[in-house]
């Protein structure tokens, strides 16, 4: 046994039982490396990780991260002949369901012709978040290159709750836990109330995983990045209230009513001590937020809201209280089966941590994609900057909607953006 897992990585393998719950990643390259090349470089880093040298076992309830000792890359080579075809390749990872006691906890897909490529990696969410996938990426390319050699095996990073600051682990927790938990509670009764005769995010079982995707150029980032500093609104929040609204306009039919969106934070600097980026783990906290919305409302108000409300639960510590709760708050909605997390989600991870090149390596663009599911939002979608452009990658299922009413929703956020960076009001 490595260790047991911890009560976030407890609600992941929750949720992947009911249904597949991946990250998908995906590395477009030119002049990228030949098959055999990345073939050597991960499994380096599988001898360096190890969560890609295990499976899950469920101990009687308590379930654990075993090592296996003899556990081999799982690596498929295809022929890259269109550089979209890895959208639908990636609509396949999402959707595919790991055998967590077999493992590994990990595959690879390489589409490869003419010096083009276009990595796929899908990892079981239990074992990483986007700060340690994007490190395993810049090791991967830095051993591709030439760059580095070898690296050393790390240490397994402990379950997130063990290294809490104080205040939220021990006796020290419960009164904050029962706070968090009868706030959500009351959030949870009022939105109801509050949503009655109204359209609300419905259970549709049997649905499929579909992705769509879009670029922000520089020139719109950064004019939404100067308005948000006027205001002191961040770019996370900008983004995640015209998501929101566009929603809202397209399913919603406009109509003024409370939505909930997802927001994410960042636990490794956190924790203590801060847990590094080299350490495959999952370290986040999911936190769901109330936001009124309606098609007309001023954009920059809702913005302003919602950054607020993002900024005190970060800075009143409720972060650590989601995570605790979400093994509980898994079953709850496992169990029900009749009620949507949320109507949408945004995971925005900032500036991407890669070099423009690695020797002759040039990474053209990155994606990153967590599985959708019958119980989540109707709408996730994780962002970030990249080659000076925004990449905004949506997940849905095809129960829920068509492809076409996708890239409605995804046209209007950009027109709802494009608006939002010419003035404020």
């Amino acid at each position: 046994m490595l260790r047991k897992l911890g009560n976030f990585e407890r609600a992941l393998l929750i949720t992947s039982r009911h249904a597949p719950f991946n990250i998908v990643s995906v590395l477009q390259m030119e002049n990228a490396p030949i098959p055999d090349t990345l073939r050597k470089a991960l499994e380096i880093l599988q001898k360096r990780q190890p969560l890609l040298c295990a499976s899950i076992q469920d101990g009687k309830g308590k379930p654990f991260f075993e090592d296996l000792p003899s556990a081999k890359l799982p690596f498929t080579l295809i022929e890259r002949t269109d550089k979209n075809q890895w959208q639908n390749l990636v609509e396949q990872e999402m959707n595919f369901h790991y055998n967590h006691e077999k493992g590994p906890l990990f595959r690879v897909v390489y589409l490869y012709k003419d010096g083009f490529g276009d990595l796929i990696l899908n990892v079981h969410h239990t074992i990483m978040d986007a700060v340690s996938g994007m490190n395993l990426l810049d090791e991967l390319l830095q051993l591709c290159a030439g760059e580095i050699a070898e690296l050393p095996r790390v240490e397994l990073a402990p379950a997130m709750e063990t290294v809490y600051p104080s205040p939220y682990k021990g006796f020290s927790k419960i009164f904050k836990l029962a706070n968090y938990a009868l706030a959500q509670m009351g959030e949870m009764a009022q939105f109801m109330w509050r949503t009655r005769g109204k359209r609300v995010p419905a259970v549709k079982f049997g649905g499929k995983g579909k992705m769509a995707t879009l670029t922000l150029p520089e020139n719109l980032v950064d004019a939404l990045a100067r308005q948000g500093r006027k205001k002191g609104i961040t770019l996370n929040s900008i983004l995640n209230t015209a998501l929101m609204q566009a929603t809202n306009r397209h399913l919603y039919r406009g109509e003024s009513l409370p939505m909930q969106t997802f927001a994410f934070a960042n636990l490794r600097s956190s924790t203590i001590p801060p847990i590094d980026a080299k350490s495959l783990a999952n370290y986040i906290s999911m936190l769901r937020f109330t936001q009124d919305i309606s098609g007309d409302a001023s954009f920059w108000i809702l913005a302003e809201e919602l950054n607020e409300k993002i900024y005190y639960v970060l800075k009143k510590g409720d972060k650590f209280n989601a995570a605790t709760m979400s093994e509980p708050l898994m079953k709850m909605f496992i169990a029900m089966k009749s009620m949507r997390m949320g109507a949408t989600a945004l995971s925005y991870t900032g500036a991407v941590p890669l070099k423009t090149q690695y020797g002759k390596i040039k990474p053209l663009g990155i994606h990153g994609i967590v599985s959708a599911y019958d119980l989540g939002p109707e709408l996730s979608s994780q962002a970030r900057l990249f080659n000076n452009e925004l990449l905004w990658d949506f997940i849905y299922l095809d129960s829920d909607m068509d492809r076409a009413t996708v890239e409605k929703i995804i046209a209007e956020i950009k027109l709802v953006l494009e608006k939002a960076s010419q003035k404020q009001g």
